[in-house]
């Protein structure tokens, strides 16, 4: 009677392991993979989708797209047949003022795509210039968490007024290809509020 039982066990162990070795690989899906700025930090959020489960979350950053480190795992299954699961992630040590990619391993054959984010550091002057020199397009960044109206002033090196434009986000598009090779100062104002800096251009 034992020798039938464990005949039969191992039969079904046998069924078990061909079972699963025969089944397709199931490629674990997300709904949604996304950076944004947290003040100095980087806050990545995803979901995966129902029905799709892995084990293991490993996220990673490249500078280039090409080469990846890993800066944070997450561990257990991961996922859920019933319903939709969400994560999220903190670089507390972002590149900055420079383009990041990030890419998520799920599991051990899994990959979500390849999203790209810039952490901009308006540093103690209260603003920042990508690129700087500027050779074509430029941004000046600055806060604006409110997206109130601010005013743009450009100056020559001489004192004279340039142009005058106002936004609502938090960046001034400068153009240069109306611009000289030179350094240029600009004032950035809302009501009593004033951002003063320079920048390069070279063509």
């Amino acid at each position: 009677m034992n020798r039938i039982l464990l005949k039969y066990n191992i039969f079904i162990l046998l069924t078990l392991i061909l079972t699963v070795q025969s089944s397709p690989a199931q490629e674990t899906e997300l709904d949604y993979f996304e950076a944004n700025q947290n003040q100095e930090q980087v806050l990545l959020k995803w979901a995966i989708s129902r029905g799709s489960v892995c084990n293991g979350i490993t996220i990673t950053r490249s500078s280039d797209s090409l080469y990846f480190q890993t800066i944070g795992r997450i561990e257990g299954v991961c996922g859920s047949p019933d319903f939709q699961q969400p994560y999220s992630f903190v670089d507390e040590t972002p590149l900055k003022n420079k383009k990041a990619f990030y890419r998520l391993e799920l599991g051990v054959t899994d990959f979500s795509d390849i999203i790209s984010f810039t952490l901009i550091d308006k540093n103690e002057k209260g603003y920042q210039i990508i690129p700087n020199p500027i050779q074509n397009q430029g941004r000046i960044y600055f806060n604006n968490p409110f997206r109130e109206e601010f005013i743009l002033s450009l100056f020559s090196i001489n004192g004279s007024l340039l142009l005058q434009e106002s936004s609502r986000e938090e960046y001034f598009q400068i153009n240069s290809s109306e611009l000289k090779n030179g350094i240029y100062f600009f004032t950035i104002t809302y009501k009593e509020e004033a951002i003063r800096g320079k920048f390069l251009v070279i063509h």
